[in-house]
């Protein structure tokens, strides 16, 4: 592994004060994973409202997704050089003041410009720092933790759209939008300031592990390369579901709370796989626990448009949730595995912008799909290929990450 563990014999100092970091980092990246995934919601009501398209509405989120993955890299730099609270605070309240504004809207512009600001100032500055913050704090257990951050993120995608999809029944999608940004400010400017830095390492251990060669057939930075190509398909499968459920649902015969209820059961099984996959990856391997997690998010895409029945989207839904969510835990430990010394904030945020590069294809293109074809089987067919392409760049990274001189070795 690239990054560092902790120093042989320490301990954290204080391990409680660890374990409240890492949740707090939890909490506000499910908070900033619930605004970005919030507009699946809000498809049918703008739609109906205002008579846009649901490949004009699907825009919003490729623009948030695309600026969250910018943000992401330069929050990522930042992240190696400032104090993490700094960051905390901007995630904190560019998302809240956005969707208070996005009540306000009425014309595609501000759609597209609230949500490219709410993801380039906002989730960027939350999704590469806390995560690499939370991996520091608890450095024995990196998989497990960067488990723990994301499962906050998959409570979010699917408990925070899920309340949203109750605020625009009863309120209407104005005021569902400004009650989220009061909520998304009162819970999140408190917790970006409890947030703080983890202890480092000796500065002799740094620049040992500094200037140890690629352990890789190739250096660190071609394997990152590699791994940003395999993330961007893995990320167009993954979002075609995330993106398209709710809708994919209703058009299936399911009442509004039901259909946003197949997006809850998603990520609330999310958040078993995100952990489980952090354990695995701790155990077995980053890579390893990113190919199996890729095979079964692209086997579960495939099959979407074969679920007639509540029953058989449910448990879909389900399954998905388990699978792309270790996906999701087992890139970022790619990229943190891969990174250089000093410079995992920077690998992580450009790992996560190649995903939101993906994730924003994969949402555009179900909407496109769908408008073209009045349904979303080509949507899914093509989250489906783009699934077994990610599988096949994860096999070469494999093959790459053996160690040099592994095939000269003598049986023992």
């Amino acid at each position: 592994m690239s990054t560092l563990a902790a120093p042989a014999g320490a301990t954290l100092p204080n391990e409680r004060l660890a374990g409240w970091i890492v949740a707090a980092c939890a909490v506000m990246v499910m908070m900033g994973f619930g605004a970005i995934v919030n507009m699946a919601v809000f498809l049918a009501p703008l739609a109906a409202e205002f008579g846009w398209s649901r490949g004009e509405l699907s825009l919003a989120y490729s623009f948030a997704t695309i600026g969250t993955g910018i943000g992401g890299i330069v929050m990522g730099h930042f992240a190696d050089r400032l104090p993490v609270r700094r960051l905390a605070l901007c995630g904190a309240i560019v998302p809240g003041v956005a969707l208070l504004l996005l009540a306000r809207m009425t014309t595609t512009f501000e759609l597209y410009l609230l949500h490219a600001v709410m993801g380039l100032f906002g989730i960027g500055a939350l999704m590469a720092p806390l995560n690499s913050t939370a991996a520091m704090w608890l450095a024995k257990r990196p998989g497990f933790a960067i488990g723990l951050v994301n499962a906050g993120g998959a409570l979010g995608q699917g408990v925070l759209p899920y309340f949203a999809r109750h605020l625009v029944l009863v309120e209407g999608w104005r005021s569902a939008y400004a009650t989220c940004g009061v909520v998304y400010l009162a819970i999140m400017v408190p917790l970006a300031f409890f947030v703080r830095d983890a202890p480092r390492p000796p500065a002799a251990e740094l620049a040992a592990a500094a200037a140890a060669p690629s352990p890789y057939r190739v250096s660190r930075q071609a394997m990152m390369a590699w791994l940003c190509v395999a993330v961007v398909f893995c990320c167009t499968c993954m979002a075609t579901p995330i993106m398209h459920v709710a809708t994919f649902g209703a058009d299936r015969g399911l009442g509004p709370r039901e259909s946003a209820g197949l997006l809850a059961v998603m990520m609330v099984c999310g958040m078993m796989g995100r952990i489980g996959f952090g354990k695995v990856a701790d155990r077995f391997g980053n890579l390893q626990a990113y190919m199996v997690a890729s095979a079964g998010q692209t086997l579960f895409t495939a099959l979407f448009p074969f679920a007639q029945t509540r029953a058989e989207l449910y448990v879909l839904s389900a399954a998905f949730g388990l699978m792309f969510s270790g996906s999701m835990t087992s890139l970022i430990l790619c990229a943190r595995e891969y990174a250089p010394v000093g410079r995992t904030g920077l690998f992580i945020g450009i790992g996560m912008f190649f995903g939101w590069v993906g994730m924003a294809l994969g949402g555009w293109q179900g909407g496109l799909f769908y408008d073209l074809c009045g349904n979303y089987d080509t949507s899914f067919f093509n989250g489906g290929l783009s699934g077994v392409a990610n599988l096949l760049v994860l096999g070469l990274l494999w093959a790459l990450s053996r160690p040099r001189g592994a095939d000269n070795r003598s049986p023992s």
